[in-house]
């Protein structure tokens, strides 16, 4: 057999890695054993009896309804491309060309694409950054209201909740400023569709009242990949228009695998996935007391509520700072991978992340909290690895990303692309937030920053051999 993918997979598979990252159901340790063995057989598509998914009125419909009510929503509608899919047509159901749509500048990237794909106008909030930590946080609920009343023009509003590493807004406090100005809101909840199901947990931003939210059940809960929900909440959005959206977006070839695991996830919640996330949280506790009495260690936590807007965290998510080791995260990273068969979900500059679901049991936690402790026998007699702090200003934005998106580009060496409009994303990582949009003006103490990042050996997104991608206009 030559299958390059399938054997890299298989490879994966038979290695045993014992995964901290998604999807959250851990190597089909959640489905019932009769519904893998007979994945091949019910890959059908629309016959009699098995319903259409853009035009549901058999048990598509009957499936969404039942989510619908075990996550607390109105409607509710199965996706097939992911949670990227879902803001998209979450944005184009709610705003036309030209419009205003406030966003939280740390966005993730199906949002900017949205801004492409709908050809609007966005008006950026920064979100607050915790420099210690690398890591953007939450959104500061007074300047958002300065924004709404400064604008009275913005239609909509997206928001990210939680964030990637589980830190949370208040999301109540956004829903209530978001409503008070007559606009939409939109939620990013990506990472929080296990929400619902927990006392111990973050609330869900649908009980908070956002109009529209899309969640990723394949992240925390125990759906395929690229299976998500979006959920309608309120009847300021047009359903009808939502509904084209959703067709646009959405192919017309749904997988029925992808729709059968979304439904068999959400009836797992609703049954025994309930306890099963209770001892999964009780896990991610243990492991972050542990974690925390290593010398040169922290595990984040409760600490930072109260601070850069944030109000909430998601206990299942374990952020683990390495930088007074004196090491980066990607070396934690792979040291976890090569000596203890640990992956983790990600790493940046100062942290590895690693996630706890419901399909975890105590022999991960405990070989994860063992590989930590031995992160100590790579530690570097050197002065922990430094803050990048003052962040410049949001650019001026030219053109549209719509527009600039569009229009032919060049590359061009950093110190040339003074005065120039970007075609693209200049991001550094960490935090992940874009210093430059495409469409806004680069100047030059922009350049000067990204010259010292670049020098310090920061990930910049978007540079490329110290060249960026800029309109010719």
């Amino acid at each position: 057999m030559t299958a390059p993918l399938y054997e890299a997979l298989m490879d994966y598979a038979k290695n045993q890695i014992i995964p901290f990252h998604m999807p959250g159901h851990k190597q089909g340790r959640t489905f019932p054993g009769e519904y893998l063995v007979n994945l091949a057989k019910i890959d059908l598509t629309e016959v009699p009896g098995l319903d259409n998914l853009h035009n549901p009125e058999g048990p598509i419909l009957e499936a969404q309804k039942l989510a619908a009510k075990a996550f607390g929503a109105r409607e509710s509608f199965f996706l097939v491309n992911g949670t990227t899919s879902g803001i998209y047509a979450a944005m184009y159901a709610v705003l036309n060309p030209d419009d205003k749509i406030l966003i939280m500048r740390n966005s993730h990237k199906s949002v900017y694409n949205g801004l492409v794909l709908t050809g609007t106008v966005p008006v950026y909030i920064n979100p607050e950054i915790d420099y210690e930590d690398g890591i953007p946080m939450g959104i500061d609920i007074n300047k958002l209201e300065e924004y709404l009343k400064k604008d009275e023009a913005i239609k909509a509003v997206v928001m990210t909740y939680p964030n990637y590493y589980g830190f949370c807004s208040d999301i109540t406090g956004i829903s209530d400023i978001v409503h008070k100005y007559n606009k939409i809101l939109i939620v990013d909840e990506a990472h929080g569709a296990h929400f619902p199901f927990s006392n111990n947990l973050p609330h869900s931003s649908l009980q908070a009242g956002a109009d529209i939210v899309v969640q990723s059940v394949h992240k925390t809960l125990s759906s395929f990949t690229q299976s998500s929900i979006l959920h309608l909440n309120s009847d300021r959005v047009d359903t009808n228009r939502l509904k084209y959206s959703l067709s646009l977006f959405q192919s017309t070839s749904p997988s029925y695998i992808l729709m059968s695991s979304l439904d068999l996830a959400r009836d797992y919640m609703e049954k025994e996935g309930k306890e099963r996330l209770r001892k999964a949280v009780q896990l991610a506790d243990y492991a972050r007391d542990e974690i925390n009495k290593i010398e040169g260690i922290r595990c984040l936590g409760k600490e930072i509520i109260g601070k850069y807007g944030i109000v909430d965290f998601d206990k299942a998510k374990l952020t683990v700072s390495v930088k007074n080791l004196g090491i980066k995260g990607p070396e934690a990273e792979k040291f976890l991978r090569d000596n203890f068969n640990i992956q983790v979900e990600m790493s940046d500059a100062f942290n590895i992340l690693a996630m706890v679901t419901l399909a975890d049991d105590k022999s991960h936690i405990d070989s994860f909290i063992e590989g930590i402790k031995n992160l100590v026998a790579i530690k570097r007699d050197k002065e922990p690895v430094e803050e990048i702090k003052n962040y410049p200003d949001i650019p001026e934005m030219v053109l549209k990303p719509s527009q600039a998106v569009t229009k032919k580009a060049k590359l061009v060496p950093l110190d040339e692309a003074i005065n120039s409009i970007s075609a693209n994303f200049i991001i550094p990582y960490p935090p992940g937030v874009p210093l430059v949009c495409p469409g806004e003006r680069i100047k030059k103490d922009m350049v000067k920053y990204i010259n010292v990042l670049y020098n310090k050996g920061i990930k910049i997104l978007g540079l490329k051999n110290n060249n960026i991608l800029v309109c010719e206009i």
